[in-house]
């Protein structure tokens, strides 16, 4: 009998249907039973994958549109792409906006990687609103820094155009416009050498890392172990903030390297095992651990996941581990390309106070070369920056400046009012004519700038110049190319003699500069307190510590770690729980959780650029009790009185301790919520927000609340001579009180020499 074609096909369909689905479900059955015994499933699942869209403006730390205005502009950003990736796609969404009287047929977006130009789209004045969704061919992508450019050709009319009109312009949204690329974790066979690439900032795939104690951490050496290991991820990073875990060795049926550890609870994550070797005999390869006979650093893939890495970080007694930790912080070291190293000993450079980060310091110049800055030559719409660091406690009169001893050449046949703008922090300070028409080359051309005019901490100078055409008439050719300065690397900065004195608590200054914790930069003057020894508490202290060590550039090898007394002499940071608290760790904080306390809140803490109020004695008293021994709010302060507890809130705040040092509390209802909070708050968003000496961080909302209640103390060490013009500056009302005075004297004074001048020549005459 047969069928027709149609039912035949559908019969022999369902059949095939029915046998796919059945071999579908025993092979679904058969995964569900082997995934308990295969831990390496999720992992190895979750290292290829496409990362979220990542927006322009968090890829170029760019905070508003990418505008590119004029007949032809160009704006370039970096496209990291990390050597521990391959990259399978990449795709631009890209959302401009352009003016609606450009021409379309003379009017182009260009989108370039690498020099090579990747997408062009016309832009229309009929739809100025533009999207479009670009692939970026991956053959094109080279591990380290790619350059993503936009680069438009704009035009108004078909002559006589101005091409710095004002209609000329198109913005990128660089809020709306993400890059997304998926990428793959490459499998690993990794050398000590290679861990800059794995612990990179350019990777697109978070990357977690766990740092495993393998027993828990009972004395400083052991706390200060995993806080080195914490800075060194840091330190790797730059500019991230690490995705930490802390969790304690257990025993369990691992492989390779880690033969007797437990893998299922350290899954997706890379792990930095530490411990002496007899702690760590249990869960290595025998192999491994007869070779740790010292100091002793060891890599290698990770058993089930080898696109990640276990680092052993061992020795024979704490001490040993120790070293080791330190070799690993130290990123500047040069590792053997080996995966296994014996560290003998560390011979750490000595750096002097205030001289990390290429803090300034002392009355020499500092050549811009040694600042980072490489010689340039700038056109019409160029500008050049150079990052300034500046002691936090920086101190002089009002009168001091800052010495620019610039050497630069000037283009030729430029018109008169072409000028070199320089501006401080994107404030205009200073100016510099270019009115020689026959160009020149200048040589210590001198500019001051008060010092008053910089901020403590970083600060950028820039250099913009304003290049003027000498022709420049409607229908003229205006020739561009001779528009042109180029500023030498040779030119110098010299500041001018000053004090290290400034006020605190300021946590806006502790945020900016680590400061008073790393004048010393290798930590000699810091001492961090753990109030517990559960791992989230040490989740929290060490992601603490990794943030400072990350944002000084250096780590901190002298600092103190510890769940008991601190050293003499130390500033201190304290991290716990409220509840692991004691009564005596509050003591000097302007707020107590669960206490009734008054807060002021200042609207000049929050205001960009403020600065923190210099509180004299009488002044702080005034502030504080007012008339009535009550306190009393100024008209720009807002008062609160309440009895408050913390609640899926982190509590911030800085206080003279009562060794007179300045104590940095970090705090929450439990440790939970503690780590939790930390690890939210060493994120640039909330970080770069801290100000005042209280400052709480809430959970379900964005942003950080900050305010002052304590009152201020000084720091520092000021001659008479300053410290008289310290106290008039900062109340001025003792100066005028002093004139008073002098006046009143000299108005007895005279009175009092008039009578006997009156006396002496006129008592003879009055009898």
């Amino acid at each position: 009998m047969k069928f027709p074609l149609y039912p035949r096909v559908i019969a022999y369909s369902c059949v095939l249907a029915a046998i796919c689905g059945a071999l579908t479900g025993h092979a679904a059955v058969a995964a569900q039973a082997a995934s308990p015994a295969s831990p390496a499933s999720a992992p190895v699942a979750a290292a290829s994958a496409a990362a979220a869209p990542v927006s322009l403006a968090t890829l170029a730390n760019l905070s508003g549109p990418l505008r590119l205005a004029g007949e032809s502009a160009s704006r370039a950003l970096s496209l990291p792409v990390s050597a521990s990736e391959t990259v399978r796609s990449a795709t631009l969404h890209l959302v401009a906006t352009n003016s609606v009287s450009l021409l379309t047929a003379r009017s182009a977006l260009a989108v370039r990687v690498n020099d090579r130009t990747i997408a062009q789209m016309q832009l229309s004045p009929h739809q100025p609103e533009l999207t479009a969704d670009i692939r970026v061919p991956v053959d094109l992508l080279h591990p380290g820094y790619n350059t993503l450019a936009f680069a438009v050709a704009e035009h108004a009319t078909e002559n006589c155009e101005d091409p710095n009109a004002p209609e000329l312009w198109t913005e990128i949204d660089t809020n709306a416009s993400t890059l997304q690329m998926q990428t793959e974790l490459k499998p690993l066979t990794p050398t000590l050498a290679d861990l800059d690439d794995l612990i990179d900032p350019k990777q697109a795939l978070p990357r977690s890392i766990a740092i495993v104690p393998a027993t828990h951490a009972r004395n400083d050496l052991q706390l200060g172990s995993g806080a080195l290991l914490a800075e060194g991820v840091a330190l790797r990073l730059r500019y991230l903030a690490p995705d930490l875990r802390v969790q304690d060795a257990r025993p369990g049926a691992g492989g390779g390297a880690v033969a007797g550890l437990a893998l299922a609870p350290l899954s997706g994550s890379d792990v930095l095992l530490f411990g002496t070797r007899d702690a760590l005999r249990p869960y290595l390869d025998p192999r491994i651990a007869s070779h740790i006979d010292g100091a002793f650093l060891g890599i290698y893939p990770k058993p089930d996941d080898p696109r990640r890495f276990v680092l052993v970080v061992s020795g024979r007694d704490d001490a040993q581990v120790a070293l080791a930790a330190r070799a690993f912080a130290h990123r500047e070291l040069p590792l053997p390309k080996r995966n296994e190293m014996a560290v003998g000993a560390l011979n750490e450079a000595t750096l002097a106070r205030y001289a990390a980060k290429h803090v300034l310091s002392g009355t020499g110049a500092h050549a811009f070369k040694d600042l980072g800055f490489t010689t340039r030559t700038l056109g019409p719409a160029d500008h050049a920056d150079l990052a300034l660091m500046l002691p936090a406690d920086i101190y002089a009169p009002e009168d001091a400046e800052v010495i620019l001893d610039l050497n630069f050449t000037e283009g030729a046949r430029m018109r008169q009012d072409s000028v070199l703008n320089v501006y401080l922090n994107n404030r205009f300070e200073q100016v510099i004519a270019l009115d020689q028409q026959q160009g020149a080359v200048l040589r210590h051309y001198r500019v001051a700038i008060p010092l008053r005019s910089f901020q403590p901490g970083p600060n950028v100078l820039s250099l913009r110049p304003v290049l003027v055409p000498l022709v420049s008439d409607h229908c003229a050719l205006r020739e561009l190319r001779n528009l042109l300065i180029t500023v030498f690397d040779d030119s110098s900065l010299k500041l001018p003699p000053a004090s290290h004195f400034t006020t605190l608590p300021d946590l806006k200054r502790f945020a900016q500069s680590e400061f008073p914790y790393t004048v010393h930069p290798d930590g000699a003057d810091l001492a961090l307190r753990v109030a517990a020894r559960d791992n989230d508490t040490l989740r929290a202290a060490w992601s603490l510590m990794a943030k400072i060590a990350q944002k000084q550039e250096w780590p901190l090898t002298s600092a103190q770690v510890t769940a008991g007394s601190v050293a003499p002499g130390r500033h201190i940071l304290l991290v716990g729980a409220v509840g692991a608290l004691s009564q005596a760790d509050w003591e000097g904080a302007p707020w107590q959780p669960g206490r009734i306390e008054t807060i002021a809140y200042d609207p000049a803490v929050d205001s960009p650029g403020s600065e923190p109020r210099h509180e004299g004695l009488l002044q702080s008293l005034r502030a504080r009790f007012g008339d009535a021994g009550q306190p009393a709010a100024t008209s720009s302060e807002s008062m609160l009185s309440a009895d408050t507890a913390l609640s899926s809130q982190l509590l911030v705040m800085q206080f003279r301790g009562d060794a007179r040092k300045t104590v940095t509390l970090l705090t929450a209802a439990n440790a939970a919520e503690l780590a939790e909070g930390v690890s939210r708050l060493v994120e640039p968003n909330y970080w770069e927000n801290l100000a005042g000496d209280v400052a709480l961080m809430n959970f379900d909302s964005p942003g950080l609340w900050a305010a002052r209640s304590g009152a201020s103390y000084a720091y520092g060490e000021l001659s008479a001579y300053d410290r008289l013009g310290f106290e008039l500056s900062n109340h001025p009302w003792l100066g005028y009180a002093g004139l008073a005075g002098l006046l009143a004297l000299l108005a007895a004074l005279t009175v009092v020499l008039l009578r006997r001048y009156h006396r002496k020549h006129h008592a003879a005459s009055k009898d």
